[in-house]
């Protein structure tokens, strides 16, 4: 009993003592025990300079009142707790301390207001003088020899010389290292840390040292999980074999050609670095969600107005990861049904093919148009991160004219190739990475039809993180299409409009684009088009985020009218909630030029989904 005694003792004192360095004294935290369960109001944070009042929230353990409580007095309501908060100021300070600012000092204020019975947080923050990086360097701990390029690894980690010196950027940059001799097939590899710090003139010099261990080989490899799906099905996924060199690039695109499958709640594909020997088993591990999946949608958006939607998947159709889905709209602008399935790896390992039934018919301001056509796409993945595909759609079509109120029947033939390379890191919301896509399609190269055409389209997407809150995203594309043999125009249908919230906002859908010479000004679209899209997007406070954006393009009837500087900018704010679906977005945007058509000269803009 004396024992535990002398410990809890100890502890307080310690305790305490950490409060007094921390700006914080034992009066002040047992008068703020009279304010336990009080509403806090507002969290400010007077004196922080280097970091955002959102990073300085995520390490506290008082929850962060909402945006909107701190002015209106609505919204979710944060319960005062004094011993979460006095923990706050030791955390906050200790943050700092692994940022670089050994010297930072933290004090914590608690202001009531007695006539609504809530309170003021303030976390008050002297930085102090920051520790400043003066060199590094990398050397060798082992005489296992490694291929080191200090020169292009040292572009890939936080630390520079001269900017304050992070544990975190530390820590990052050691995992990098580390990375990157996996990458040249040292699965063992390790790297140690060594800092040495002038405290008087607040610099330090920092030493890598790299421990890369023996060369490896990836060996057999055990798949476990599998209970539906065929295992000779999960092997055709593997981006390896057996013994070739280990590789933490070939292990990742396995994992996320399994979950391309869809038919895995949960896929781990990991080298076994714990036994002995240079030879690694490689285990998949695998557990399988529901077969069957059903969703049901609706709403509005400015691109689709009201609509209703239905789809039916079955992830392993007949066996073998084959995916069967049927999917249905009904929407003001369109109606459609469409069968789609998927089959992997066949008739070659390395292509699927995907068979596309589909019956649509589509309203527009210039003419109706209903399509019943079936469409095959053969797609592959030659190289990390490269898709190639190369498709026909086939059936007969029905359009009906507005401008002239005649109706063409004709049969349809579209041959397409396509060639992309995605670095982007979320399929719904990227941060970073990049796009680059070509397509080039023609009319009527397998299938004989009267209407025919040829088409190329090339598209840059480019995201860069500024920092943990905001987003610098960049868009272009360049259209080209023409009509081929004794055709003397392009279908209507087919070529090239902008306006919306994908390209150009501040003007309606299919808004920006060649026009009919009456009254009703009818897009009738043109054969080229140029669009560039630019925005700066910011996260203010939980899925919410901000958005400025300029937009600029333009859509040229035909060559004889093409004026390369003749572009119509816009620019506009937005706003964007995060779903488990993807973004829902809502956009205002203003035309920068006069309205050619005297229309409105701004827009709003409601959708689901990001441009980028």
């Amino acid at each position: 009993m004396l024992k535990l005694r002398l410990i809890a003792g100890t502890l307080a004192l310690l305790l305490v003592s950490s409060w007094a360095f921390a700006g914080l004294v034992l009066e002040d935290y047992e008068r703020w025990q009279q304010y336990n369960g009080w509403p806090v109001r507002v969290i400010e944070f007077p004196g922080i300079r280097n970091f955002s009042r959102e990073e300085a929230l995520r390490v506290m353990a008082t929850e962060k009142p909402t945006w909107l409580r701190r002015y209106v007095r609505l919204g979710s309501r944060t319960t005062f707790y004094a011993n979460n908060f006095a923990s706050d100021i030791l955390r906050v300070e200790h943050f700092y301390q692994r940022e670089g600012f050994p010297n930072t000092v933290v004090r914590g204020l608690v202001e009531p207001s007695d006539k609504r019975n809530e309170l003021k947080l303030k976390v008050e923050i002297t930085e102090g003088q920051p520790i400043i990086l003066e060199s590094w360097n990398i050397v060798m701990g082992s005489e296992q020899g490694a291929g080191v390029d200090s020169a292009r690894w040292s572009q890939l980690i936080p630390i520079k010389i001269g900017k304050r010196l992070a544990a975190s950027d530390i820590r990052i940059s050691a995992d990098t290292l580390r990375y990157k001799l996996r990458e040249i097939g040292h699965a063992r590899a390790r790297v140690e840390t060594r800092v040495e710090t002038d405290s008087l003139r607040y610099t330090a010099r920092l030493t890598f040292i790299l421990y890369p261990g023996h060369f490896a080989w990836l060996g057999m490899t055990r798949i476990s999980g599998l209970k539906q799906i065929e295992e000779q099905t999960a092997r055709r996924e593997l981006t390896y074999h057996e013994l070739d060199p280990y590789s933490p690039v070939k292990l990742e695109g396995t994992r996320r050609k399994l979950v391309r499958l869809e038919a895995f709640t949960f896929v781990g594909v990991e080298a076994d670095t714990t036994t002995p020997g240079d030879t690694l088993t490689v285990h998949i591990r695998t557990e399988e969600g529901t077969r069957y999946r059903v969703r049901f949608g609706g709403g509005y958006d400015t691109e689709e107005r009201a609509r209703g939607e239905v789809e039916f998947k079955d992830l392993n159709f007949f066996g073998r990861g084959r995916r069967f889905t049927f999917s249905g709209k009904l929407a003001e602008l369109i109606r459609r049904a469409e069968i789609r399935l998927f089959w992997p790896h066949t008739p070659w390992n390395a292509t699927d093919i995907t068979l596309a039934p589909k019956w649509q018919i589509e309203f527009e301001q210039g003419f109706v148009l209903e399509t019943q056509s079936g469409t095959t796409i053969l797609s592959a993945s030659p190289l990390e991160r490269v898709n190639i595909s190369m498709s026909n759609e086939a059936g007969r079509v029905r359009r009906r004219d507005k401008t002239d109120s005649t109706t063409t029947t004709y049969t349809k033939s579209v041959e397409t190739a396509s060639m992309g390379w995605d670095t982007r890191d979320n399929p719904l919301v990227p941060r970073n990475g990049h796009f680059l896509g070509l397509t080039l399609s023609e009319s009527g190269a397998f299938y004989r039809t009267t209407l025919r055409w040829w088409r190329a389209l090339l598209q840059g997407k480019v995201l860069i993180p500024a920092n943990k809150f905001t987003v610098l995203a960049g868009k272009s594309e360049l259209g080209i299409m023409g009509p081929l043999h004794d055709a003397t125009e392009t279908p209507i249908e087919e070529r090239f409009y902008l306006g919306g919230p994908s390209t150009v906002r501040g003007w309606g859908r299919k808004a920006l684009s060649p026009r009919t010479d009456d009254e009703k000004h009818t897009p009738i679209g043109g054969d080229i088009a140029f669009h560039f899209t630019t925005e700066i997007r910011r996260d203010i406070w939980g899925p919410v985020g901000v958005i400025a954006f300029c937009d600029v393009g333009n859509v040229w009837r035909n060559r004889e009218a093409l004026k390369p500087l003749n572009l119509y900018p816009s620019a506009g704010l937005g706003l964007a909630f995060l779903t488990p679906v993807g973004p829902v977005r809502t956009d205002v945007g203003y035309q920068l030029r006069p309205n050619p058509y005297g229309e409105a000269q701004w827009a709003f803009h409601f959708s689901l989904g990001t441009p980028f």
